[in-house]
């Protein structure tokens, strides 16, 4: 088993590798005891001495901690200053030691797949792809670790199931996708609200079409982000549509009725004029949008500091609803996992729930990063706008669907939806090209 581990990491850090120039340049825009641990098993507790008095408990373990970076350059203190003390009272309480190692953005997956096949890596490990190491069997299963009270207290905690089981806890969660609209221009085009279904999304785009001179709606289907362009313009639908991605086996299956209504929707906004033949080579939206020049758009949430300093009269609704009567939209949801190699995991859980409880996630929100809480007793830091979204309507918000060679098929179906804008493909050819090329790679 380990060598088939160390085999499969192995091939994921020379992926890992050759992807780590890729990413975005903005960068990231309670406890159930489980029996004896090995650290117990080799420490005897010692005997009283000739005075009487007991000598000092044991030392409760060690475990190590990697996260990345979040504090802002003007920020009073750093990342490492702010879990140091944030640990202080855990390691006290624990009479343990909590070692945390800050790994910068630039090669974290490649840092994170290489320590997990180490004694010397993590016990604790921030993750945002959890999929492809799950597989390899490198994170612990948190199911048995969690009680249900303690789960009923995490307001997105089944956004950390893979496979059927719980093998990470979300602890960033936020910067959803939502629709964006400036008011000014809908009022202008005789727009009353902002649209809430399919249907009123597109007679508002006619509107403003007609009665205004600003593009109603786009989408950055010329980006360079390839999962940035799928998370707003191509996934929120499909869920809208009433689809589900994986089948029962876990294996995407996206060629049926839900993703035809998907892509003969995105395709009609080419079809009624909304769109032109620039759609494909459009990578800048949201610059667009706080210049006046576009009504609607959708993107993360993280980029309403923006919006609102440069003046624009912005309101959104969370998602659209689709003709199933179904809202839902894309969320990030970075997680905490534990490595399956840890010495001490009973330590390490406790300090995963110590991590996610609300006085820590609090301080986190408040001096390094706000985000939506995750536990239903943590204070709210984002815009106040979106905090009933965020604390009120958990359920329609989906993180990545997970599975095998994940990037293959997003890489495939991205360019395939393209061929469609550039009229090269019918939307029912997407469809069949998407999961016969998968296919061919895969099964």
């Amino acid at each position: 088993m380990r060598k088939k581990l160390i085999a499969v990491l192995m091939g994921l850090t020379m992926l890992a590798g050759l992807l780590a120039g890729c990413g975005d340049a903005e960068g990231k825009d309670t406890p159930d005891t489980q029996g004896e641990t090995e650290n117990d098993k080799d420490v005897e507790t010692p005997p009283a001495d000739d005075t009487g008095k007991e000598e000092a408990p044991a030392a409760g373990g060690e475990i190590t901690v990697w996260i990345p970076p979040y504090a802002s350059s003007d920020a009073e203190v750093n990342d490492q200053e702010f879990w140091d003390a944030q640990f202080d009272a855990f390691e006290e309480a624990n009479n343990c030691t909590v070692k945390v190692e800050i790994i910068p953005w630039d090669g974290y997956s490649q840092k994170i797949t290489t320590g997990v096949t180490s004694n010397d890596g993590p016990d604790i490990i921030y993750i945002d792809t959890p999929y492809d190491l799950v597989m390899a069997g490198a994170f612990e299963p948190l199911d048995s670790y969690f009680t249900e009270e303690e789960t009923s207290q995490y307001i997105y905690w089944d956004l950390g199931k893979i496979g059927g089981s719980q093998y990470v806890a979300p602890m960033l969660v936020g910067n959803a996708s939502v629709l964006y609209c400036n008011m000014d221009v809908l009022t202008e085009a005789g727009v009353e609200a902002v649209p809430q279904t399919w249907d009123e999304f597109m007679a508002a785009c006619k509107k403003i079409k007609e009665n205004t001179d600003v593009q109603p709606f786009l989408q950055s289907w010329g980006g360079s982000s390839i999962m940035g362009v799928l998370m707003t313009s191509f996934l929120p639908y499909y869920w809208q549509a009433g689809g589900e991605f994986l089948n029962a086996e876990g294996k995407p299956d996206i060629n049926n009725e839900y993703g035809l209504q998907t892509l003969e929707f995105l395709k009609s906004f080419l079809d009624e004029g909304i769109f032109d033949e620039t759609i494909t080579a459009e990578d800048d939206i949201k610059t667009k949008f706080r210049a006046g020049e576009l009504a609607m758009y959708v993107g993360d949430t993280g980029s309403v500091k923006k919006h609102i300093e440069e003046g624009i009269n912005w309101d959104f609704t969370p998602a659209l609803t689709g003709p199933t009567g179904v809202q839902a939209t894309w969320i990030a949801a970075d997680s905490l996992a534990i490595a399956s190699n840890s010495k001490n995991k009973e330590l390490a859980v406790e300090a995963m729930k110590y991590m996610l409880s609300a006085p820590v996630m609090d301080a986190f929100h408040e001096q390094m990063y706000a985000m939506c809480p995750i536990t239903t007793d943590a204070a709210y830091y984002d815009n106040e706008k979106f905090q009933t979204m965020y604390t009120e309507q958990a359920e329609i918000f989906h993180n990545w669907p997970q599975f095998e060679n994940a990037d293959s098929f997003y890489d495939i179906l991205f360019k395939n939806i393209q061929s469609m804008y550039m009229g090269d493909m019918t939307p029912q050819e997407v469809l069949d090209d998407t999961m016969s090329q998968y296919g061919d790679q895969v099964f």
